[in-house]
């Protein structure tokens, strides 16, 4: 009789928690962690702890997608309406799928058109009796918009905006929380002035009458601010500063009990989070996943001994020891800009950008030769960083693959193991196609050199599905970032479009391609004497090998690079000019003599050779047309 009484209180118990709505339990103290697997799993962990069912906000988790849902912060806030995420597939989430399930949800707001989430996905949402309202216009700026103009529509009493600069995530997750507690919509902008979708916006609602402009001048020019209805601005040196100044300039609206953290390279958690935090009226704070977050002492200074601080994400994104925001920990930021300044000059050495290489080590582990004290986050030089495929250090060197390096020096030896990154980087510019005219300093010129170094296979072409961003679109997406005053990534890069690349494969070595624009120069410093040496020895190189063509053009990448230097005398550009001439002859010799062999691999090799004289100055009219007339005919005959 007691298990039958006690099975019978059960289920009355069961019953009745299956009557309370799940808000009921949003109410509590939230973990000091919401973190999954993926985006779309962290996500969902966000979306519990707000306790809202019925509407959600659907948003693509890859980084080309996400830009789009940057400003949905303050619609799904007014909606009640968490924000939920799924890749670039044609199917939804399975996760996110049994999310909506679970929340009830029965309309959905899709932040993206169908280039990014696609007719599949809302097609199962259609089947699973969902309402979809798509809020994807033809870019990011035009989306902002549409998201406003929702707000509106639905009767949100909106009086003020705020801007944010749409190239850079940073700054409009520093004021999504704030901007959604408050139904402020985000709109984005160009740096030079407002798209007409969103001038047409405020022109359409008078009664918004003042705006905040998230990001100084270097971002914002202040003709945007001539366009805006009383702007305020809001800026820091760094976009880590920005949103120092952000929390800063609006404690009096924020409360501390709850703070959140998220990784604002990634910028995903952060995203999904900013709902969850204005029900708190929370600030985020960004981290750059390396140092202790900038906003962290000001947080902290209003933070009581019974605060909670919960990381978005999982200890790759967000570690313990920055989750403490820095508070009892040693700042790591001194020995992040020692690493710092050993890649600048290891980059140097090899004639790489250093803004590159920094990239490619960010990507590849976060800077980390050693794994990280949890406490202090400063390294344990005992306990060498080895990925789970095997990549040792801070350039994720696989001896697998590379077996010709010193496995232990490659663990212990920060300096070696950058070297060897170098080496290895330098050994796939040589091997994968050039661009443009070679400069080295060009940073979209490395593109493939990129790709290739993490594999020169079809994953890395954008036109092949992998479920996010290939590896050198990250590193030139991380190249477009500034964080703090030890790690600038800036300027950016320009990618090459997946329209001129192939529909799956890397391209053909022998491929001709120009350089992409806007171009952006990097900062390798300026050494003629290195680059006239390195132009030499490849000019020079001895070796039993035909056609010699692919060592002049590897030496003529050396001296157009000097070329180019705007820090070169004349005196030096005229020997650097005869330097170039005579390797444009001889590259032309050699590209003629395959024309004679009458093979179309031949041609091919002759074309590209013809296209690399085009590519550089043009310092004598004969020898260019006569490069132009080798081209054309070469590729003729292919």
């Amino acid at each position: 009789m007691r298990t039958k009484k006690l099975f019978a209180s059960l289920t009355i118990v069961g019953m009745a928690l299956t009557m309370v709505p799940l808000n009921a339990f949003a109410a509590g103290t939230v973990p000091t962690r919401l973190a999954g697997i993926t985006a779309e799993q962290t996500a969902i962990k966000i979306a519990d702890q707000t306790g809202w069912t019925g509407t959600a906000i659907l948003a693509s988790s890859a980084s080309y997608g996400m830009v789009d849902a940057l400003t949905s912060g303050p619609l799904a806030s007014y909606l009640k309406a968490p924000i939920l995420l799924t890749g670039p597939g044609k199917v939804l989430d399975p996760a996110t799928r049994e999310e909506l399930v679970k929340l009830a949800v029965t309309k959905v707001y899709v932040t993206s058109g169908t280039a990014v989430i696609s007719q599949g996905v809302l097609d199962e949402l259609a089947a699973m009796k969902i309402t979809v309202v798509s809020l994807g216009g033809v870019d990011r700026f035009e989306t902002s918009v549409n998201i406003a103009e929702q707000m509106v529509t639905l009767g949100a009493s909106v009086s003020k905006v705020a801007v944010a600069y749409g190239w850079l995530i940073q700054d409009a997750l520093s004021i999504a929380s704030i901007a959604s507690q408050a139904s402020e919509p985000i709109l984005l902008t160009d740096s030079t002035g407002l798209s007409s979708s969103a001038q047409s916006f405020l022109q359409a609602n008078p009664g918004i009458t003042a705006s905040d402009v998230i990001g100084g001048t270097g971002v914002i020019y202040d003709s945007v601010l001539a366009q805006l209805p009383t702007p305020t601005r809001h800026f820091g040196m760094t976009a880590y500063d920005t949103n120092d100044k952000v929390i800063k300039d609006f404690a009096t609206s924020l409360e501390f009990n709850q703070v959140y953290l998220a990784n604002g390279v990634t910028g995903i958690d952060a995203l999904s989070g900013a709902p969850l935090a204005a029900q708190t009226k929370s600030a985020i704070v960004l981290t750059d996943g390396v140092t202790s977050p900038v906003a962290g002492a000001f947080v902290k200074g209003n933070m009581s001994a019974a605060s909670v601080v919960t990381a978005l994400g999982g200890e790759a994104v967000v570690s313990e020891s920055q989750r403490n925001l820095g508070v009892g920990a040693v700042d790591a930021s001194e020995q992040t800009a020692i690493v710092g300044k050993k890649i600048e000059d290891m980059a140097n050495k090899f004639d790489i950008p250093p803004v590159l290489l920094k990239a490619i080590a960010h990507l590849e582990s976060g800077w980390k030769q050693y794994e990280l004290d949890p406490t202090t986050g400063l390294p344990l030089t005992d306990q060498p960083f080895i990925s789970k495929d095997g990549g040792i250090g801070i350039m994720q060197i696989s001896p697998a693959n590379y077996p010709e390096y010193d496995v232990e020096k490659l663990k212990s030896d920060l300096d070696y193991n950058l070297e060897v990154g170098c080496r290895i980087l330098n050994n796939k510019w040589r091997a994968y196609p050039k661009i443009g005219d070679g400069n080295r300093n060009v940073l979209e010129n490395w593109y493939f050199a990129v790709w290739g170094y993490n594999a020169w296979t079809k994953e890395n072409n954008p036109n092949y599905y992998t479920g996010e961003d290939a590896y050198q679109d990250k590193v030139f997406g991380l190249m477009g970032r500034k964080y703090n005053s030890a790690i600038t990534f800036a300027p950016g890069a320009t990618n090459l479009a997946k329209s001129l690349l192939p529909s799956e494969n890397p391209p053909t070595l022998s491929s001709c391609w120009s350089t992409p624009v806007p171009v952006h120069v990097g900062d390798l410093a300026f050494d003629l004497e290195s680059l006239i040496f390195n132009g030499d020895y490849w000019y020079e190189y001895q070796i039993d090998q035909q056609p010699r063509g692919d060592f002049y053009v590897q030496g003529l990448g050396f001296y157009i690079t000097a070329y180019n230097n705007p820090l070169v005398t004349v005196a030096d550009r005229a020997t650097v000019s005869q330097k170039i001439l005579s390797s444009y002859d001889k590259l032309l010799d050699e590209a003629d003599a395959l024309v004679l062999e009458d093979k179309d691999t031949s041609y091919a090799i002759a074309a590209k050779y013809y296209w690399t004289v085009l590519q550089g100055p043009n310092l004598d009219p004969e020898i260019r047309d006569r490069a132009n007339t080798g081209y054309q005919s070469a590729l003729a005959k292919q």
